[in-house]
C-alpha cells in the first residue's frame, strides 16, 4: 500500500511540495485539498501587471492534476493527521499531514490574488501616480515587486513606496531594493505626499498566521508541529518562525520538507539535508540567504523565467 500524504493548500508552497515529493518518492499518494478550483501562481502577479503574460495565464485548473488527487474543500480544523472539511465529506486522513494554507491577509488591497491584482492594474493604468503606503509590522509581501512592475509598464507614471512603519527584517529587504528603485526612477521614502484625487493609494495590508495554524508550534529545522507527522509550511509557518512571508521562503520550506519525507519513506529515517546554518535554525543566516534570493529574483524578467519553469516543469509533471 502506498503511503498517503494529505496536503492542505494548493498555493505555491503546497503545490511545490507536492511536485518535489512525487518527483523523489515512490509508493506515495498525495491528496491535495483546496477550496478553489485553480492554483493561482501569485508569484507571477508582477509579471502580469507588467504585461508579460495575461492574468488568466496565472490560473492552473486543479482538475488537470493527474499525479495527485484533488479534493475541493475548505478545511476548518485538523485532528491529528486528519483534515476536517467545513462541510460535506468526512475527515481526510493520511500518514502525513502537510499544512500549507497561506496567511490571513488583513486589508482591502488584494494584490495577492489574480482577480485582485488585475483590478489594481486597471486602476493604476488610469492614475496619474501610484503610491504604496506601508504601515504594518508584517506586511503582505509583493508590494515592492508590484511597484517595479507598474513602473516598468508605465515608465512615465510616478510610482513610490512610503514606509511609515515596518519590521526590521523587512527594512533590510527595502534597503537592498533601493538600488533598483533608483535605477528605474521609483521613489522610496518614509513620509507619503499629500493625498490627491487623481492618484492611486494602495495601503499595503498585514499578514497574520492562518486560523488553521492557531495553536501550532513549528520546529525551525523540520517544520513539524507538536503533532507527530503534522507539518506547517508556507507563509503561516514563516510568520510563526519570525521570518518574512516571502515566496522564496515558502519554496525553500516545501523543497526541504519534501526531500526529508521522501528520504523517510525510502529509508525509514527523517533527515533534513541542508546547510549547517539551516539545520541549526540560524535566523540571521537565513535572512542573509533570503536577501540574496530577493536580489536575484525580484526583477520582472526573472519572474518570467520562474513562470516558464513553473508551467513547463512543475505543472507539466503534475498534470501529465
Amino acid at each position: 500500500m502506498p503511503h498517503r500524504v494529505v496536503v492542505v493548500g494548493g498555493g505555491i508552497a503546497g503545490l511545490y511540495f507536492t511536485y518535489r515529493l512525487l518527483s523523489a518518492a515512490r509508493e506515495v499518494e498525495v491528496v491535495l485539498v483546496d477550496p478553489k478550483d485553480y492554483h493561482e501562481f501569485v508569484v507571477g502577479v508582477p509579471m502580469a501587471v507588467a504585461g508579460l503574460v495575461e492574468f488568466k495565464d496565472l490560473l492552473f485548473p486543479f482538475r488537470q492534476l493527474t499525479k495527485a488527487k484533488f479534493v475541493k474543500a475548505r478545511v476548518a480544523a485538523i485532528d491529528e493527521r486528519c483534515a476536517r472539511p467545513a462541510e460535506g465529506s468526512g475527515p481526510i486522513c493520511g500518514d502525513y499531514l502537510v499544512l500549507a494554507p497561506g496567511a490571513l491577509h488583513i486589508g482591502s488591497a488584494q494584490y495577492w490574488s489574480v482577480e485582485g491584482s488585475a483590478a489594481i492594474a486597471q486602476a493604476a493604468a488610469g492614475a496619474k501616480a501610484v503610491r504604496f503606503i506601508v504601515n504594518e509590522l508584517t506586511p503582505v509581501a509583493g508590494f515592492q515587486e508590484l511597484a517595479y512592475a507598474i513602473k516598468s509598464r508605465w515608465p512615465e507614471k510616478e510610482v513610490s513606496i512610503h514606509v511609515v512603519y515596518i519590521g526590521e527584517d523587512y527594512r533590510s529587504f527595502m534597503e537592498v531594493g533601493k538600488r533598483w528603485a533608483q535605477e528605474i526612477g521609483l521613489e522610496m521614502s518614509e513620509e507619503p505626499p499629500p493625498w490627491r484625487p487623481d492618484e492611486l493609494y494602495i495601503k499595503v495590508p498585514a499578514a497574520r498566521p492562518h486560523p488553521l495554524a492557531a495553536g501550532l508550534e513549528v520546529d525551525p529545522t523540520t517544520f513539524e508541529t507538536q503533532y507527530e507527522r503534522v507539518y506547517l509550511i508556507g507563509d503561516s509557518s514563516l510568520l510563526k518562525l519570525g521570518l518574512p512571508p516571502i515566496g522564496w521562503g515558502a519554496l525553500w520550506q516545501a523543497a526541504t520538507l519534501a526531500k526529508a519525507i521522501a528520504k523517510e519513506l525510502e529509508s525509514g529515517v527523517f533527515e533534513v539535508e541542508a546547510e549547517s546554518w539551516l539545520a541549526e535554525g540560524d535566523k540571521e543566516k537565513f535572512l542573509q540567504w533570503m536577501v540574496y534570493r530577493m536580489t536575484s529574483g525580484t526583477p520582472v524578467i526573472h519572474l518570467k523565467g520562474l513562470y516558464d519553469l513553473w508551467r513547463g516543469q512543475v505543472w507539466r509533471f503534475l498534470s501529465a
